[in-house]
């Protein structure tokens, strides 16, 4: 079985550094060119299933997909991204200013950060895995998960087999995509973070992990 697991293109936010989390920003130009790269890109896959985090910026990237390859995106709360509580709308200069010592725990051991009305990476992983095991049952063809930075973290951490410190050790760009093959025994990552659908006009130069 393969499984593509495919972030959401730009949002203005992005852009910003602005925290999103569970807030439903639409895609911005950028990333509704992006979404449309990425819809060709499984054209010629033989995709079964589209599975999508509810959210506007996912859905609108999974929808183009959809565009590309005629199956119909299903959505999942599962793969919504990260509720990062009270953070969420705050840029991050804001956030390292007015929440220093809990910035840093997030950007040095981000497992064990409690956000206030937010969740924690462990919250967001078990509910993930509900989702992913829910979306890859019956274990044959092609599917696509269309989800959050967050999440396209988890996921590969996961098949991986390695736990949550190691948050900051992978990075997720907008519109990129993943490969994870599963078999009876195991999940194999064969890629992740390609961007090479994209042209270079479309890729965000020098991106940040935000």
């Amino acid at each position: 079985m393969h499984i593509y697991v495919v972030r959401h293109g730009e949002t203005q936010w992005n852009k910003e550094e602005v925290f999103r989390g569970t807030q439903d920003i639409p895609l911005n130009e950028t990333g509704k060119k992006q979404a449309e790269k990425v819809g060709r890109y499984f054209i010629d896959k033989d995709v079964v299933r589209i599975v999508s985090s509810p959210l506007a910026r996912a859905r609108q990237t999974a929808e183009a997909i959809e565009r590309a390859v005629h199956r119909p995106v299903e959505t999942m709360d599962e793969f919504i991204d990260m509720n990062f509580g009270i953070w969420e709308g705050l840029s991050l200069h804001t956030v390292k200013k007015e929440y220093g010592d809990e910035f840093q725990i997030w950007r040095n051991t981000p497992h064990r950060l409690k956000i206030e009305k937010g969740e924690t990476l462990l919250h967001v992983r078990k509910r993930m895995k509900r989702g992913f095991e829910k979306a890859v049952e019956g274990g044959k063809g092609t599917i696509i998960i269309v989800t959050h930075r967050v999440l396209c973290k988890l996921i590969v951490l996961y098949a991986f087999r390695m736990p949550n410190s190691h948050f900051w050790d992978i990075k997720f760009d907008p519109a990129s995509i993943t490969l994870i093959e599963k078999d009876a025994e195991r999940l194999t990552v064969c890629f992740f973070n390609d961007t090479c659908h994209l042209k270079i006009e479309d890729r965000v130069k020098g991106y940040k992990d935000f």
